[in-house]
Parts: structure tokens; sequence; C-alpha cells
């Protein structure tokens, strides 16, 4: 069954001539082609989302809170559909972070479909986090290891760093959680049922289920950054 942004986006394409309904596609974000959908579970999605510089996405719906990692930037702009192009120009740095977290709650209350192009000069790259969970206002969740960012009814997130060699302390999720590599690192993800995930490339990620035991240790010589995103 489709959802009511679906049905909308089916009819927005249905109502447009054949040339402007080719021109102005509409897809949900994870079937956009540059919105790389590369972990799915009953709870939640990951995206690897690549735009390069000078690409424009689909239009593209997105229907529910999302957390976005930022693993490389680039000046972007962005289109609404039926709206003019914001008219963002190039910046040299670009703006925004390596290993920003930020989420967007707004989606639930008020979809949003658009489209992006990256009028910079370098890869814009996000590892996108959607929720497919109901959300949660319980602040009885175990602390997430490192530095808590921010949490709200639908995430908490928390940046985990280490030193060459080091490792956090053993910690069980109460929710699941996604993990993602921030830069090139030797880092493994280790499970107390003797499981063992390495992430070694910037951008790499792996998801662990509510009540699963775990540690993250750097087995690299140089210091290494861990994004913890929970879906609540």
């Amino acid at each position: 069954m489709r959802t009511t942004s679906q049905l909308a986006a089916v009819f927005v394409v249905a109502s447009l001539s054949p040339a402007t309904a080719a021109a102005q596609r509409v897809v949900m974000v994870h079937e956009e082609p540059r919105h790389r959908l590369i972990h799915e579970t009953t709870d939640l999605r990951v995206l690897d989302v690549q735009i390069q510089p000078g690409d424009t996405t689909l239009f593209h719906t997105h229907d529910g809170p999302i957390t976005y990692v930022t693993i490389g930037t680039s000046s972007t702009d962005q289109m609404a559909l039926g709206g003019a192009w914001n008219g963002t120009q190039p910046r040299n740095p670009p703006p925004g972070r390596i290993g920003a977290v930020r989420a967007v709650q707004s989606y639930a209350d008020t979809p949003l479909t658009h489209r992006v192009t990256n009028v910079g000069s370098t890869l814009f790259r996000l590892i996108a986090v959607a929720t497919r969970r109901p959300g949660s206002d319980s602040d009885a969740s175990e602390p997430l290891p490192g530095e808590l960012v921010n949490e709200s009814r639908w995430f908490r997130h928390a940046t985990v760093f280490l030193g060459a060699g080091g490792a956090s302390d053993w910690q069980t999720s109460a929710n699941p959680i996604v993990l993602v590599l921030i830069r090139d690192s030797r880092v493994a993800i280790e499970r107390s049922d003797g499981w063992v995930t390495s992430l070694e490339m910037a951008g790499q990620s792996t998801i662990l289920e509510a009540g699963e035991r775990y540690l993250i240790r750097n087995g690299g010589a140089e210091a290494a950054d861990v994004v913890i995103v929970e879906v609540r």
C-alpha cells in the first residue's frame, strides 16, 4: 500500500506533461540513485548519499525523521518541487564539518520533496539514517559510549574518539544503533558473541540490534572517531 507522500508524488508526476514529467520525476528518498541504500531493517534504513561536483539528484520525498552524518563537504543548492533554486553560491572552504551530526525531525509532520545540486568542487557525502520506528520519549536507555551530541524522541547521537590502540567500555545497545566511521582508520566493532566487524574506510557503517553487547576498538596507529546513531 502506498503512503500519502507516495500517492502525492504520483499525482504530481501524472499531472505534468510527458517532457516535464521526465525532468521532474519524483521518487522516495531511498529510491533516489545518489542516496544509495546500504542497510535496511524493520527499524531503519541507512543511505550513502554521494553527489559529485556539478551533479543533481532527482526530486525525492522525505516523509520521516532522518539523521545525517557528514563525511564529505561541498557547497550545495536545493529546489523544492514547484519552486526555484535557492541560489546558493560555492564557498571555499566549503560549509560544514566532517563528522558533524544533524537530525531533521520536521519531515514527520511536513514531508518535503526537493532536489539537490552540488555547486562546489568537492564530493558532497553524507551517511543518512532514516528511522522506521514511532519514536519514544523514554529516557531509560543506557548511556551511549563517547560524547553525547544530542537526543530527541527519534534519535540519540554520540561521537566516540579513540586514540591509537584505545577501546570503549563494553556497552549493551538499548535500541538499534548505527555506527559510522568518520575518517579512514582501522576500527573493530566487537560483540560479546565473538563476532567482529571491521571498519576501515570513511563512511563505512554497521548496525547492531537492540540488546547486543559490544565495544569499539581502534586497531590503528592513528586516532579514530566513530559516530553512533541510536534509533529510538
